[in-house]
């Protein structure tokens, strides 16, 4: 962003000197050399290789940015260095080859190896294939309307394919005549030769046949994804769908009796398969512990495998033990820590690791992830019995230079363990900590911001106790100084319980503690309230009251100081660590955050990378602080604003003039917007693509008639009366009120407009 904020000053202004200056000085224009270039160097004219190598350290964002600088820029941006992460998606588009957008891309002069074809309804491919065919590595079909010939003539121009997804296309698997001609699947078992991931989840129609006859044609097939599917693993069916010898493949259903025929036939080129959401079950995972030495898994996916338990997943696990390197058990009830032990016991190479829901799950085996040496990713969400001790004994217990990305959300953690955490896993990259109520507290972000420079998210949902303080450093030197001498000067009464959520010992009122001590009030003030000892305040208004008082202290702290670096050095005010250490952070959640206030965003709340940013329910925030926010972090992507009450339309009017990036906003239950917020989005925000308004009930009922103008804009989620709850759009943000449950999915959306992306 900045590079293309740069050369639009920099091209802007030098137009505006030609203009000026063009009547009195055009004749000396003329006797210059026209080697010279007035408007300074001609970067468009660096050598492609130069320009490559600047582009590999620019995310993709920034790369698609700059590619709109000039032709040369944009040559450059698709250089085939770049082109592996690269997406054509088309969502809700009908596939003609004579009308746009299909019409329009068959005229670019680009090539697309990655092509994402959502809810498309077929309807005469053209040429398309013919085109872009022999440059496509990946193709994901989602929720198609697509028939068998269609297929069939799409798959015949892939020569370079890799990977191919069929996601929920319920027709074409209704068809089971499906690749049934023999000398058909010969041809295409020459075309998809190179073909190593085939994904069919979610279909509900897939039977053995099809599966059979879908893999006949893929030779080279290293990773099955079936998950989602109606795989049945009872026996009882076998005499019924499989009379004789029962080595025919069933047209009618598909069974665990036939695929695992299939892994058996493969089993030396597999290396991964996916099950999730199956009824796959104990005796299952034996008949593919039975396949080893010659089966060698790398990864293996058993998500919301509700019938598996310790004993068959403690099989595998150890006929798979030299091999296995990703797991995936999340929601996988019935595993105990005795399954987990094993784990850290006998996968030596795991780096992956995910068991998120895992109730049965305790800090007896949660200690023992220490033990995993090459750990990269580890997910604990949502492990009810699982607390701060787990953490402190386990992998916070050491220094860990491995581990990159932790979630352990909605567990009963306290402080100690979230500041070891910050202290020990300085190699962190993504940390989640959402629904964590009673251990973040500001002393924790402040540990965490002195230490994880390095977080490209952070997710700090619902969070509560949190507060300017802590995102700013106001005033929080003292406290952390304090911290840390009680921890190298240990009393007597720092021994309390480190599980139940709180701090220990006298460091109990962590709110309190963590929260800078207040100025004096002034002597008249205090005379005149020295009589007041009872207030009349509910609990509610105490905490209002006690939050307006403490922004009003920090503005006028803030408003003393002439910049950011004389107010770090007075460490009575600024003294502390401020988000803006965290200058690599591209992802923040702040959802239900509701004591922060604008002056988190005035306060040296400058992220350059921050491109999704989740601030629903923080009521207290305003247009000042967007005002601030705007500036400071010109490439947000993705906003959400939900239930900011005090969000006006002029705070709407900063964010669409100057977020120029902005593909998603959330104005859900912003109750002071009117039409005239439409207005300044449909003037300035035009690379817009998601927006929601459901809630805003002084706007228009159908927003769509004043947004007309931008051709981006996909999704429209309008109403004044909302009745989903509190769930944004995306999912970022809920008002759950008990850690131990995950916030419920977000409503679907509801898109008004066909949409293509790239």
């Amino acid at each position: 962003m900045a590079l293309r904020e740069g050369l639009g000053s920099r091209s802007t202004s030098s137009s505006l000197r030609l203009e000026e200056g063009s009547a009195g000085r055009r004749t000396n224009f003329s006797s210059f050399s026209s080697s010279f270039d007035e408007f300074g160097p001609p970067y468009a004219d660096l050598p492609m290789e130069i320009l490559v190598k600047i582009f590999t350290y620019l995310t993709p964002s920034d790369r698609r940015e700059a590619s709109q600088t000039c032709r040369r820029w944009c040559e450059a941006s698709h250089h085939t260095a770049f082109l592996e992460n690269f997406w054509l998606v088309l969502h809700r588009q009908p596939f003609d080859a004579n009308g746009p957008p299909v019409r329009d891309l068959l005229q670019s002069f680009r090539h697309f190896p990655n092509v994402h074809l959502s809810e498309v309804d077929f309807e005469r491919i053209g040429n398309f294939f013919t085109h872009f065919g022999p440059h496509i590595r990946r193709i994901v079909l989602r929720a198609c309307e697509i028939q068998e010939r269609d297929l069939t003539a799409i798959l015949r121009r892939l020569p370079a394919l890799r990977a191919l997804t069929i996601e929920s296309c319920r027709d074409l698997f209704m068809c089971v005549r499906l690749f049934e001609d023999a000398a058909e699947r010969e041809e295409l078992r020459q075309t998809l030769s190179n073909v190593t991931d085939l994904s069919l989840t979610h279909n509900q129609y897939l039977s053995d046949a099809i599966l059979h006859r879908m893999v006949e044609i893929m030779p080279s097939l290293r990773a099955l994804a079936l998950a989602g599917c109606h795989i049945s693993f009872h026996k009882g069916l076998y005499r019924k769908f499989y009379p004789g010898d029962g080595k025919q493949p069933s047209e009618s259903v598909l069974t665990f009796h036939y695929v695992s025929q299939l892994i058996e036939q493969r089993k030396g080129s597999l290396r991964a398969l996916d099950f999730g959401e199956t009824l796959v079950d104990d005796n299952a995972l034996e008949v593919l512990a039975g396949m080893s030495p010659a089966l060698c898994l790398e990864r293996l996916e058993l998500n919301r495998c509700e019938q598996l338990s310790s004993r068959g997943l403690g099989t595998l696990i150890t006929a798979q033990a030299a091999h296995l390197q990703h797991l995936n058990l999340s929601k996988t009830f019935r595993l105990t820590d005795s399954c987990l032990l094993q784990i850290c016991r006998e996968l030596r190479g795991l780096r992956v690791l995910k068991m998120r829901e895992c109730r049965a799950l305790s800090n007896q085996g949660v200690r023992e992830l220490v033990q995993l040496p090459a750990l990269e990713v580890l997910d604990i969400s949502y492990c009810e019995d699982v607390n701060g001790a787990g953490l402190l004994e386990g992998i916070a217990s050491r220094p860990n230079e491995t581990l990159r990305e932790l979630r352990v959300r909605a567990l009963n953690l306290c402080e100690r363990s979230i500041i070891a955490i910050s202290e020990q896993l300085s190699a962190l990259r993504i940390l989640d900590l959402g629904y964590c109520f009673h251990a973040v507290s500001d002393l924790c972000v402040q540990f965490i911001f002195r230490n994880l420079v390095r977080l490209t998210e952070l997710d700090l949902e619902s969070c509560r106790k949190l507060s300017d303080e802590g995102l700013t450093g106001l005033g929080m030197l003292p406290i952390i100084q304090r911290h840390e001498q009680q921890q190298q000067q240990p009393t007597a009464q720092s021994g309390a319980s480190l599980g139940n959520g709180s701090v220990e010992g006298n460091a109990a009122p962590a709110d309190d503690q963590a929260r800078p001590a207040t100025p004096e009030p002034e002597p008249a003030l205090q005379a005149a309230t020295a009589h007041m000892r009872i207030s009349l305040r509910s609990r509610a208004e105490r905490e209002i009251v006690e939050d307006a008082e403490r922004k009003k202290q920090l503005l006028e702290a803030m408003q003393r100081k002439d910049n950011l670096q004389s107010a770090r050095d007075d460490g009575t005010t600024f003294s502390g660590y401020s988000i803006g250490r965290l200058q690599q952070l591209r992802v923040l959640n702040l959802t239900g955050c509701n004591r922060l206030t604008d002056v988190t965003l005035l306060c040296n709340f400058k992220l350059l990378e921050l491109r999704d940013l989740y601030l629903a329910q923080c009521q207290q925030i305003s247009v000042d602080g967007i005002r601030a926010l705007v500036r400071g972090c010109p490439a947000v992507e993705r906003l959400d604003l939900s239930e900011c009450h005090s969000i006006n339309d002029r705070a709407v009017e900063q964010i669409a003039f100057h977020l120029h990036r902005l593909r998603t906003l959330s104005l859900r239950r912003c109750y002071q917007l009117t039409d005239f917020s439409l207005d300044y989005i449909a003037c300035h925000a035009r690379r817009l693509r998601e927006l929601d308004v459901r809630g805003c009930k002084h706007m228009c009922a159908d927003p769509a008639m004043r947004l007309v103008n931008l051709p981006l804009l996909a999704t429209i989620l309008p109403g004044k009366q909302d009745e989903n709850g509190a769930n944004g759009v995306f999912g970022a943000g809920s008002s759950a009120s008990s850690p131990s449950l995950p916030p419920a999915p977000p409503p679907p959306a509801a898109p008004s407009r066909a949409s293509m992306r790239i």
